[in-house]
């Protein structure tokens, strides 16, 4: 329990002090006076000794007490102000403490997730491309055989002439053997003219069906 300031001191208590200092036979004035601490330290040492009946020597030593009292209760109270600051500091120091810890965990949750974001870009950087899809090129239809190309006119003629005139002489041929009157070089003349003419006629035909 710390000291009282010397202003805070009830009659009572200064007839205690005034006993601790050896001062006992006058502590029964200063109580039948009412001096209190506020009171005394308005006192001076001529106030000691006039109204109080302490002698010089007494009201010297009780002026000397009276400041060392003071002293005392202001070291007191500069104790209590230390330890209220103390007590402060380390209220302060505890909230500190949950400070940095709750710091420390979002740190570790920020290092977590800047792990996982690199892992997956680093996935994304390692996984093969998928494959491009092949177009498929169209088949190639075969093409198709060139038509042949029609024989002119004319060569359709010209060869069906010629074969009905070869055939024509055979056959004109061997008629004017047989007939009376016809050798078989007139017979061959006659069917020649006759069979390249029919040949002809044939071949014109055939060239118009196509």
């Amino acid at each position: 329990m710390g000291f009282k300031d010397f202003n805070e001191y009830s009659a009572e208590e200064i007839s205690l002090w005034l006993i601790a200092q050896g001062l006992g036979e006058q502590s029964s004035k200063f109580l039948a006076e009412g001096v209190d601490g506020d009171f005394l330290l308005t006192l001076s040492a001529d106030d000691l000794k006039n109204d109080l009946g302490l002698t010089s020597l007494q009201a010297k030593k009780l002026m000397k007490n009276i400041e060392f009292s003071k002293t005392i209760g202001a070291s007191d109270e500069k104790g209590k102000e230390v330890d209220k600051l103390m007590r402060e500091v380390n209220e302060l120091e505890e909230k500190v403490q949950v400070l940095q810890h709750a710091v420390k965990a979002k740190d570790r949750e920020i290092a977590e997730l800047r792990n996982k974001i690199s892992g997956m870009q680093v996935t994304e950087t390692r996984s093969p491309a998928p494959p491009q899809p092949v177009p498929h090129s169209p088949a190639h239809a075969p093409k198709p055989a060139p038509t042949p190309a029609p024989a002119p006119m004319g060569r359709r003629v010209v060869g069906g002439a010629a074969r009905g005139a070869a055939g024509g002489a055979v056959k004109g041929a061997i008629v004017g053997a047989i007939l009376p009157g016809m050798d078989a070089a007139d017979g061959a003349a006659a069917g020649a003219a006759v069979g390249a003419f029919g040949g002809g006629v044939g071949g014109l035909r055939g060239g118009r069906r196509r």
